[in-house]
C-alpha cells in the first residue's frame, strides 16, 4: 500500500486530506502534537467524518491510518523519509515550526536514495508553496536535492469544514483539491481528486476573490440582521442578491485579467451559492466571519477583490457592500473586531477605512464604504 503523510490533524488533514489519501488507496500517518488524538489513531487505525448533504448525513470511515507525536523529530524524519506522497495543514503560523523536523526528513529521505517527493501545500495563504520550501531550505543540509526532488506544491483549498462542538468532523460533499501543475516533481495522477491546474494564478485569485470574498459578504450581512447560520442568511433575498451580483463582479475582473471565458467561472459561482445553502453543515456567520480585521486586509477577500476589479476597469458596487458590513461586525468575544471597533470609536471609519483596508482618499471607493456604513448604522 502507498504512503501519505498528513503533517496536521484537524479538521483539514483529516476532514478532507485524510479521506482524498484514502480514497485514493493510501495508508494514511498523521503528524501532530495533540498526544490524545495521536493516541486514538495509533490505536484505532481509523476515524469517522460526517459528509453534510442536502437530506441529511452520510458517515464514511477512514481507515489504514495511524499517527506519530509532531514533537517527536526522529519518529517525523523517518516517516517522512520512507512516504509517497505528503500534505500540510497546519496553520501559517505554525509552519515555522515544523519547517526543520521537514528539513530533517527530506535530508534523510536524500541519504537513503529514496525517490522524489511532492508535499501539498495547505494553508490559507497566497503561495504557499514556495513559502514553506523557503523555511525548510533554512534548515536543509542538502538542499539541491530538495531543490530538484521534492515539489512544494500549492493547493487551494475549497472545501467548507466548520467547527464541530462534538467529536465527529463534519464536512461539505464538496473534495476536489486544485493544485499547482507546474509545482509538481511526481506522478499524482493515482490521487483521486486532485485536480492539477496551470497556471495556478487563477485557482488563487477565484478562492480568494470569488470564494471566500462571497463567504464573507454572506457572513457579514447576515450577522448585521440577525441570523445564526449560514443557510438562514442564504434565504434572505437582499443578502443573495448581494452576494451573487459581487460574485459577477470578480468574474467580469478574473476574465479580464486571465483572458479566460466566464462561463466555468459562472458555473463556479452557481456552485458556491449552493453550497453555502447547505443546513446539515451548520456553518455559523460568527465563524466565518471571525477575525474581520485580517479579512478586511488590502489583499485579502474584500479590500482585495474591490482594488483588483478597479484595476481591471470593473466598479466594485457590491464587492464594497462587504467593507461596510465587515466594518460594523462587533461580536464581543472575537478580539479582532473588539480592536476594529475600538478604533473605529476613538478615530472615526474614515480613518478605519484607511488603517484596515488599504483604501485611501485617492480612491474613488472611500466615501462609498462610508456612505454604506452610515446607512447601515441607521437601521
Amino acid at each position: 500500500m502507498k504512503k501519505s503523510v498528513m503533517y496536521g490533524g484537524g479538521s483539514i488533514g483529516r476532514g478532507f486530506l485524510g479521506q482524498l489519501f484514502h480514497m485514493s488507496g493510501y495508508s494514511t500517518c498523521f503528524i501532530d502534537v495533540d498526544k490524545k488524538l495521536v493516541d486514538e489513531l495509533s490505536s484505532k487505525h481509523e476515524y469517522e467524518i460526517k459528509i453534510a448533504l442536502p437530506t441529511g448525513y452520510e458517515s464514511q470511515t477512514i481507515k489504514n491510518v495511524t499517527a506519530v507525536n509532531g514533537l517527536d523529530s526522529e519518529e517525523v524524519a523517518e516517516v517522512i523519509s520512507q512516504c509517497d506522497i505528503m500534505a500540510t495543514a497546519v496553520g501559517v503560523n505554525i509552519l515555522p515550526r515544523i519547517a526543520k523536523a521537514i528539513a530533517m526528513g527530506l535530508d534523510l529521505r536524500f541519504e537513503m536514495n529514496n525517490p522524489p517527493l511532492d508535499i501539498i501545500v495547505c494553508e490559507n495563504m497566497s503561495d504557499g508553496g514556495n513559502h514553506l520550501k523557503g523555511l525548510v531550505l533554512e534548515h536543509a543540509v542538502h538542499k539541491d536535492f530538495i531543490e530538484t526532488s521534492i515539489g512544494f506544491v500549492s493547493a487551494s483549498v475549497g472545501r467548507m469544514v466548520p467547527v464541530s462542538e462534538s467529536a465527529d468532523i463534519i464536512v461539505e460533499s464538496y473534495n476536489e483539491l486544485p493544485i499547482d501543475r507546474d509545482a509538481l516533481k511526481t506522478d499524482v495522477s493515482r490521487l483521486m481528486n486532485f485536480i492539477p491546474v496551470s497556471p495556478f494564478a487563477i485557482e488563487k485569485y477565484k478562492k480568494y476573490f470569488m470564494h471566500n470574498m462571497s463567504h464573507a459578504i454572506v457572513a457579514y450581512m447576515g450577522y448585521s440582521k440577525g441570523y445564526e447560520f449560514l443557510w438562514q442568511a442564504m434565504q434572505d433575498r437582499e443578502i443573495l442578491d448581494t452576494a451573487k451580483k459581487a460574485l459577477g463582479e470578480s468574474i467580469e475582473a478574473i476574465s479580464k485579467y486571465f483572458g479566460v471565458d466566464k462561463k466555468p467561472l459562472e458555473s463556479y459561482a452557481d456552485d458556491l451559492l449552493g453550497r453555502y445553502t447547505n443546513k446539515y453543515l451548520g456553518d455559523t456567520v460568527l465563524r466565518v466571519g471571525r477575525d474581520p480585521i485580517r479579512k478586511l486586509g488590502k489583499d485579502d477577500r474584500l479590500s482585495g477583490a474591490s482594488l483588483f476589479c478597479l484595476k481591471n476597469g470593473v466598479e466594485p458596487e457590491y464587492i464594497i457592500y462587504g467593507i461596510a458590513y465587515a466594518l460594523c461586525f462587533d461580536p464581543s468575544d472575537d478580539v479582532s473586531a473588539s480592536i476594529l471597533q475600538e478604533y473605529i470609536s476613538e478615530n472615526g471609519i474614515t480613518s478605519a477605512i484607511r488603517n484596515y483596508t488599504g483604501i485611501d482618499e485617492s480612491s474613488e471607493l472611500l466615501s462609498d464604504i462610508v456612505k454604506i456604513y452610515s446607512l447601515i448604522k441607521q437601521r
